[in-house]
This record gives structure tokens, C-alpha cells and sequence, in this order.
């Protein structure tokens, strides 16, 4: 049986960790593990098993704690370096064990405890309340797959670890974390360095449960810019004083099927592509010289930085501005996850079309050929399907005459809420479909379909929103919020019949 140990009541010994703000780490070594000198009599051993509700088989999980009735959150961990299991099947971190085999043992101070065991954004949750005593408890708990997505592969495209200089995260953790929540690809995009998850996965055994690929966010004068996929051990020349389109040029010089993408594009200062490069959302132009349209991608929704979704408004209003003069780049919506606290990876991910979305399967290559596509949308929970007729996410759909009909489906696990469906045609709201989270929940919230009437070639976008926060299984206990969201690639429309997006104002 596995054992591990609780930070709050023990004597902590951390080795110091230093890094530059500037430069990156040369390579991801293995970290210094916290040291631990229990104290006897304060805790119980907490013994748990999560298993797959239709096979019985145990499945990797997610244990969140919470304290109640004046008992205090365990922390498993002070920093973002967390507590590994003995056999190396998971990983405590703060108030939250990511297990990849669903069974284990751990110590908990005395006390009374909800415990959430989840399994990322598909599957449905248990909530058990514990009363921990010193002889102990068991927790068992079985999860039910309840949305599939078939052909649609999930992957969060912006998360650091410990090869940036501004993440202590080590990689281990973030496989551990990945493989509990669910994801079925990381990417990995550290500052100016190509890390890669690929031996780290394996080393684990995990491979048949997540992908990875190698790339980078480069930091420039001009902002950051996600790359990938990239080959392994890439060596990536000095990007930050270059324009915009050199740096374009150098990615994908080194990677072929390098997917471009511009990271948190609306954060001020020295960050925000847009904000720098001066973006007109009204027209779709920018007024510095030297700025490129040449990347594939934008990062609508960027999870460390946008809680309040103030920046999704804007963002979505430049995408809008520049779908309307042909620059057809797919949205994406990333944790930029730095810490195994505050912001989780994979809140939001991408959902992806693939030919085979089974994890270990899926490649960097795959995910890029979709995201170029727009055969994609982003998500924190709610699950879209947007069609008209055989046109899905990404496609163009004849409308002949102007005459068209989409097909709407959200559906979303019983723990989310979701409140409201929100239809854009030509970047305008012209449909808001107001949804009930009260009572129980159905895995489908919205099953319509509505008509259009267009003047032109233009493009539909849909948004779900929901006003419940997700916690605990992500944010919340002194963190952030973070609240079902959901946004679409565009359906394009050919008004004219000649087969292709004239777009309105090119």
C-alpha cells in the first residue's frame, strides 16, 4: 500500500530553488522533493479506491479537500513541487491528489472533510463528506463516463513547467495532473525552450493515456507567441528582437506543422500582440508598422489571466473584426498554467477533430492539421456540437439565397451549469437561448435549430455560458473562479454560391 505525508503537520525541509525571470532553464533535472519528520498521533490514514462505474476497473482521478466544520484545507504540499508517490502512481500538490490508478493511502490530519473525486470535464463527480479520526477511513467512489466525444481530441496548448523560469512545476507533476483530469494531449510551451513530455510520459508507463508534443512560447518585444508541434530538443535561435513575421518564419522553418499562436493577445504592456501592435477591433487593422497577420491561431481565452472574462470580450471582438476581412484564424482558449494552485491546466481546453482521438494515439501533428482547420472549439466543461447540415465547426456551408439552418447541441455533466447559449452571426448577437441549471441536470442542455437569413458570406459562432462556479474541482479555496464557457469556431457561410468564404469586408 502506498503512503504519503501531509505538510501541516510536520517539520518541512526545501532544498532552495533559484532561477533567472529572464532566461530559461537548460533542461528539466530531478527536483528536490520535500523532506518530511512526522509528529505521531494527529493524523489518520485515509485509504481510496475510484473506480469506472460501467467496467469496475479503477480509474486515474482527481481528489480535491476540503475542510469543514472549522477544520482547516490540508496542504500536501507549501510549494508547486508536490508529494510523489512511492510507486510513482500519483502525486499530492497543495490540497488536491492527482492518483493515475485510482488507489492509494494518505495520512490526513484529524478532522471533518468533503472530498470531490473527479475525472475531468466528461465524466460525472463524488462528493462524500469524512470524518477523519485517528483510526482511520476509507473512501470509495465510483465515476460514470457520461459525454463522449468521438473523433474530438482535448488538449491544453499553453502550459509551463519547470524548464520556464517562472514555473517550479515539474514535469512528472504535470503528467500526473494531465492523465487525472482527463486530458488527452499536453503541449508543451515553456519560455524560450523546447521542453518535451515524451520521456517523462513513458518513464510512467502512461503513454496509452496521454499524448504529448514539444513546443515553445518565445517572449519578443512584440509579445508571446505559442509554437508547435517542434521537434524534440529543437534549438531554437534568438527570437525575441525580431518582427512578428520572422519569428513566424524561424517556427516554422523548425517545425513544418507549426500551429502559430498568439498567446493572452489583449495583456498590456509587453505582452499583448495586439494591445502592442496597436489592433483596431472596428476594422481589423493594426496601425504599428511591421505588424504580421501570418499566424494560424488566437488565444481567446487565456485561464491565468482572464477570471473575469473582460478580455474574452475583447478578444472575441478583434476575431470577429479580423474573420470579416479574411483572416481566418482559429480561436483557442489555454490554461497558461504555471502552478499546481490558482490556475489548473487544462481550464480551458481545446477540443480538437481528429481521425483518431485516442489518448497515446493523437499527435502534435494531428492537432496542428485540425486547429488550421478551425475544426475546433474551446471549453472549461460544456461540450458543443454546431452544424448546418454537413458543415460542422470549421467547414463552409452553402447558403443559397441567404437561406440557412444551423443545428445547436450543448451538453455538459451534471455537476456544470450552464445558463445561457448565445448565437454570433457577422461577430453580432443574434440569438440568446436562456437554459435552466436548477433541479437535475440532463447531459443535454440544449437541443435546437435556428434559421438564418444572410445579405452575404459571413460566419456563425456560438457560446455557452454558465454562472455557477466550478469549484472545487477547479478553482476556489482562496483562488480564483473559473465558470463554465464555452466558444466555437466559426461556421463559414457561401452566400453566392461560388463555394468559398468571400469575406465582407477583405
Amino acid at each position: 500500500m502506498r503512503r504519503w505525508f501531509v505538510v501541516g503537520l510536520c517539520t518541512l525541509s526545501i532544498t532552495h530553488l533559484e532561477h533567472s525571470s529572464a532566461t530559461p532553464k537548460a533542461a528539466t533535472k530531478a527536483r528536490p522533493r520535500v523532506v518530511f519528520d512526522m509528529k505521531p498521533g494527529k493524523t489518520g490514514p485515509l485509504a481510496y479506491e475510484i473506480v469506472d462505474h460501467a467496467t469496475g476497473k479503477r480509474m486515474p482521478a482527481k481528489l480535491t479537500f476540503v475542510g469543514v466544520k472549522g477544520t482547516a484545507h490540508p496542504r500536501f504540499s507549501k510549494n508547486d513541487i508536490g508529494r510523489e508517490e512511492a510507486d510513482a502512481t500519483g502525486v499530492a500538490s497543495f490540497n488536491r491528489v492527482y492518483s493515475v490508478d485510482g488507489r492509494g493511502e494518505i495520512p490526513l490530519p484529524l478532522g471533518t472533510y468533503d472530498i470531490t473525486v473527479s475525472r475531468g470535464i466528461e465524466w460525472t463527480i463524488s462528493t462524500q463528506r469524512l470524518e477523519m479520526t485517528a483510526a482511520g477511513a476509507k473512501l470509495g467512489a465510483k465515476l460514470e463516463h457520461v459525454i463522449e466525444t468521438p473523433k474530438w481530441a482535448s488538449g491544453d496548448f499553453h502550459v509551463h513547467a519547470d524548464p520556464s523560469p517562472d514555473s517550479n512545476v515539474p514535469m512528472r507533476d504535470r503528467v500526473f495532473e494531465f492523465v487525472a483530469e482527463g486530458i488527452d494531449m499536453i503541449v508543451a510551451t515553456d519560455h524560450n525552450i523546447v521542453a518535451d513530455y515524451a520521456p517523462h510520459i513513458a518513464s510512467l508507463e502512461l503513454g496509452r493515456q496521454l499524448s504529448s508534443t514539444p513546443g515553445d512560447e518565445v517572449s519578443t518585444g512584440w509579445g508571446h507567441f505559442g509554437a508547435f508541434p517542434l521537434p524534440p530538443k529543437a534549438q531554437l535561435p534568438k527570437l525575441s528582437r525580431l518582427k512578428p513575421q520572422q519569428v513566424f518564419d524561424a517556427f516554422r522553418m523548425i517545425g513544418k506543422d507549426a500551429v502559430i499562436n498568439v498567446h493572452h493577445p489583449r495583456l498590456e504592456k509587453l505582452t499583448g500582440y495586439f494591445w502592442i501592435g496597436k489592433l483596431d477591433a472596428k476594422t481589423g487593422t493594426a496601425k504599428r508598422k511591421d505588424f504580421s497577420f501570418d499566424f494560424d491561431a488566437i488565444e481567446l481565452l487565456n485561464g491565468y489571466e482572464d477570471t473575469s472574462k473582460k478580455k474574452l470580450d475583447a478578444n472575441m471582438a478583434d476575431w470577429f473584426a479580423l474573420l470579416d476581412r479574411g483572416v481566418l484564424a482559429t480561436a483557442t482558449g489555454n490554461s497558461d498554467t504555471h502552478h499546481m494552485t490558482y490556475n489548473l491546466g487544462g481550464y480551458p481546453r481545446n477540443y480538437v477533430q481528429v481521425d483518431d482521438d485516442a489518448p497515446g494515439t493523437v499527435t502534435g501533428a494531428d492537432m496542428a492539421k485540425g486547429i488550421k482547420a478551425r475544426r475546433a472549439f474551446f471549453t472549461t466543461a460544456p461540450i458543443v456540437s454546431f452544424t448546418s447540415g454537413s458543415a460542422g465547426i470549421g467547414d463552409i456551408a452553402a447558403a443559397p439565397g441567404g437561406n440557412a439552418k444551423v443545428e445547436i447541441l450543448v451538453r455538459a455533466a451534471p455537476w456544470v451549469a450552464v445558463d445561457r447559449v448565445k448565437l454570433y452571426v457577422g461577430g453580432k448577437l443574434v440569438k440568446t437561448w436562456q437554459v435552466s441549471s436548477t433541479g437535475d441536470r440532463a447531459i443535454e442542455r440544449l437541443k435546437t435549430t435556428y434559421d438564418l437569413d444572410l445579405e452575404g458570406d459571413t460566419h456563425a459562432v456560438i457560446r455557452v455560458e454558465g454562472d455557477e462556479p466550478l469549484t472545487p474541482v477547479v478553482g476556489g479555496i482562496g483562488s480564483i473562479n473559473i465558470y463554465p464557457l464555452a466558444v466555437t469556431n466559426p461556421i463559414l457561410f457561401d452566400v453566392d454560391g461560388n463555394k468559398a468564404y468571400d469575406a465582407p469586408r477583405r
